[in-house]
């Protein structure tokens, strides 16, 4: 379908992903996009024949230009860096393992049997508690997340299993860099992986309060002067982005070039989407 009168800028991608890729000495085929946004679309594969793993996911970060500026080099970087942070966290129970890159800018992982937190309407008892445990493991590596503000980097598995995805703006301790750099980069990733449990214990006290103990209460309001600082700065710009995403969507310009693909469920997107 042409993309004539619409806003295709508005994502990392101008059409859909490959069809067909080899990685690991397997052919998978695209399966599905789970979400396509102005960063990056990320995709499900589905193996051709007998290679392992059978399913992968594949993150495409972007490729084509925004405002007639190139953005292949933003999506490079994106993509070497949350492959660092995969590398640093390797081995570790509740991350998806790395494959390998993928093409230009695109990384594959391991398919995890999950689905994201908010795709259910509570989660399983003691979820929140095995989740912790999946973050102290990651903060022991020295990499902080980030973005555990959104559920639906959490994923819950069949057993009710606690896994983190998306290192897309995760950071880490980077002990060769030289005095003053690395003291800096260590408390930044400290106070992240406070936020960390900030936001894990913000989302138990609104989806499970009755196994919220009074010490996680407490963490899940511990907001620092940053924090105030950066509510205050991005609420403004939330709100802007979102009435102008809701207005070229009612208009008919804002369609994913790989709408066709998405068939999964996208709560970030319908805070825009309805009509």
């Amino acid at each position: 379908m042409p993309n004539r009168g619409r806003n295709v800028q508005l994502f990392a991608l101008s059409g859909p992903p490959p069809q067909d890729i080899v990685i690991g000495g397997g052919r998978y085929r695209l399966l599905r996009v789970f979400k396509h946004d102005f960063f990056a679309a990320t995709t499900q594969y589905q193996a051709i024949g007998p290679a392992k793993p059978s399913r992968i996911v594949v993150k495409f970060y972007r490729t084509q230009p925004f405002c007639g500026l190139p953005m292949a080099w933003a999506g490079r970087l994106s993509r070497d860096h949350e492959m660092g942070i995969y590398a640093a966290l390797a081995g570790l129970s509740g991350v998806p393992r790395l494959i390998g890159p993928v093409g230009q800018t695109g990384l594959a992982v391991e398919h995890i049997e999950a689905v994201p937190l908010d795709h259910l309407p509570a989660p399983p008892a003691g979820y929140f508690d095995r989740m912790r445990a999946v973050l102290d493991a990651v903060h022991r590596r020295g990499v902080a997340h980030v973005d555990a503000n959104k559920r639906s980097n959490m994923l819950v598995g069949p057993g009710g299993e606690a896994y983190l995805v998306d290192f897309q703006i995760a950071i880490r301790r980077r002990d060769e860099l030289p005095w003053p750099l690395r003291v800096v980069l260590a408390r930044l990733v400290e106070y992240f992986q406070r936020k960390d449990l900030y936001h894990l214990y913000k989302q138990k006290r609104r989806l499970a309060p009755e196994e919220l103990s009074d010490a996680e209460e407490a963490l899940s309001r511990q907001r620092s002067g940053w924090h105030w600082l950066h509510r205050k700065l991005t609420k403004p710009y939330r709100a802007i982005r979102r009435r102008f995403l809701r207005r070229q969507y009612r208009t008919g310009r804002l369609v994913s070039p790989t709408a066709r693909w998405e068939d999964q469920p996208q709560p970030e997107k319908d805070t825009w989407r309805q009509r």
